[in-house]
């Protein structure tokens, strides 16, 4: 050996020749770039919110609830999320670097480094079975369930948008209502208070006729708070603390007529909670590939230098690793994986009757709605309306008592609080059934307007 040389030099040439041969192949297939993907590029990281003010339709709460909704946010970077974990699935394994010393720091001749046998190794890891393959398609589906995880809470805000936006607009007509019953009881209780002055009834009326006035001043003052309120509860969704708009608008005597039950059974497929159920087995069927692919044992491969210090010879140092499936033949694996998916089978089963179940259920209360809407008023409400025209003035000519009058019209604001709960029930089935079949109840059907 040429004592000019240096060993360590040598060493570290021929260390690197092996390292290139043996794992510059596999390092050259991992052409795709690895790049973490951006932020969610949603419009809420970019528009600041703005307190809507004044009146607000329907239209800027939802653009207002899409845009700022926290959970909607938090979705989204569940996406990123999803596809950083399928590029980390796609990137190949990492090699291992091993620094060995042996035959030093012993008895007698091994006391010191004379004797020392040094060795520099590098491992890698070849996967078998196409594993770092069905590994990143089967992030690529969770990555799609991510996708249809976000569509479904979508949806939801849109279904909270439109159900609280229905309860401010019917508490409103509430409230327009119990003004009108509270001018009514303050009329009828300056005719009592007319009549006790001048004798003709007697001034038990006039205290009747007092508490019928407070009843209404208070269910005004109720229904005022609970307003605010719902009020509160609709700006909540867009993430607001406060609510600043002074009413919303909105016509809650605006019905449409239910198109057939068949038509809402096949729109249901664009519902994310059954259609997400497409890619959650598309996605237990990649988990059965990559468990099968688990059973094909991988192969390691090391290759290296030794140095011997006692000569200063130099060695090549090779190996080759596979662990032996005796014990755990991975088939479980695969069990456990085909069961998984025998379960998501049936889930998806249960998802479907229970949505059609929820669609036949709402269906139905939304065509007892209309029926009874229709009722109200083509008879309910033209029949108390004339009977308390009837009432008051037969009270003034003495033909009725204070009593009567007084029940004619709570029997009148009754009937018109009852229909305008029944006109709030047909709205609230009618987003319900709109978040279940994930559109319009009639996309191109104008609405008919039920009056008075």
């Amino acid at each position: 050996m040429n004592p000019n040389t240096n060993p360590f030099k040598k060493i570290l040439v021929v260390f690197c020749k092996i390292v290139f041969c043996l794992f510059w192949p596999s390092v050259f297939a991992e052409t795709k770039t690895y790049s973490v993907p951006p932020p969610p590029d949603m419009l809420e990281q970019r528009v600041e919110l703005v307190e809507p003010k004044g009146t607000l339709a329907l239209a800027e709460a939802l653009s207002l609830a899409l845009l700022h909704n926290p959970a909607l946010q938090d979705f989204a970077w569940e996406i990123r999320i999803s596809d950083v974990k399928a590029l980390r699935a796609g990137l190949l394994p990492n090699p291992e670097l091993e620094i060995e010393g042996e035959n030093f720091l012993g008895s007698r001749e091994l006391h010191d480094f004379d004797q020392t046998e040094t060795t520099f190794s590098i491992s890698q890891l070849f996967e078998l079975g196409s594993k770092r393959s069905k590994r990143r398609a089967l992030a690529n589906t969770e990555r799609d369930l991510a996708l249809w995880d976000y569509e479904t809470k979508r949806l939801d805000v849109i279904y909270q948008i439109a159900s609280r936006y229905i309860e401010v607009v019917a508490n409103q007509d509430r409230l327009k209502l119990a003004n009108e019953s509270t001018l009514v009881a303050e009329e009828i209780y300056k005719t009592v208070v007319a009549r006790v002055d001048a004798g003709m009834v007697s001034p038990l009326e006039k205290s009747k006729s007092r508490v019928e006035l407070a009843k209404a001043n208070l269910n005004k003052a109720r229904i005022a708070r609970q307003l605010v309120s719902n009020k509160q509860n609709l700006a909540a969704v867009w993430g607001s603390f406060n609510a600043l708009f002074k009413e919303v608008n909105g016509d809650l005597y605006a019905v449409q007529t239910a198109p057939d039950f068949s038509v809402l059974l096949s729109r249901l497929e664009k519902n994310p909670d059954l259609a997400r159920w497409s890619a959650e087995i598309e996605r237990y069927r990649k988990a059965i590939d990559l468990a099968k692919a688990q059973k094909i044992p991988n192969i390691t491969f090391t290759a290296g230098g030794r140095h011997f210090s006692e000569n200063d010879d130099f060695a090549v140092v090779a190996g080759i690793s596979v662990p032996l499936f005796i014990f755990d033949t991975k088939q479980t694996g695969v069990d456990e994986a085909q069961m998984i998916l025998a379960q998501a089978v049936q889930k998806q089963k249960a998802t479907t009757v229970a949505i059609r179940s929820s669609l036949i259920k709402n269906y139905q209360q939304l065509q007892m709605s209309l029926t009874e809407l229709t009722a109200f008023r083509d008879e309910v409400l033209p029949s108390t309306k004339n009977a308390l025209k009837a009432a008051k003035l037969a009270y003034r000519l003495g033909e009725i008592g204070s009593l009567n009058l007084l029940d004619t019209q709570r029997t009148s604001f009754q009937s018109n609080r009852d229909y305008l709960d029944a006109l709030a029930s047909y709205h609230q089935n009618v987003a319900i059934i709109e978040r279940l079949i994930g559109g319009a109840l009639n996309p191109s059907q104008k609405t008919n307007e039920l009056t008075k």
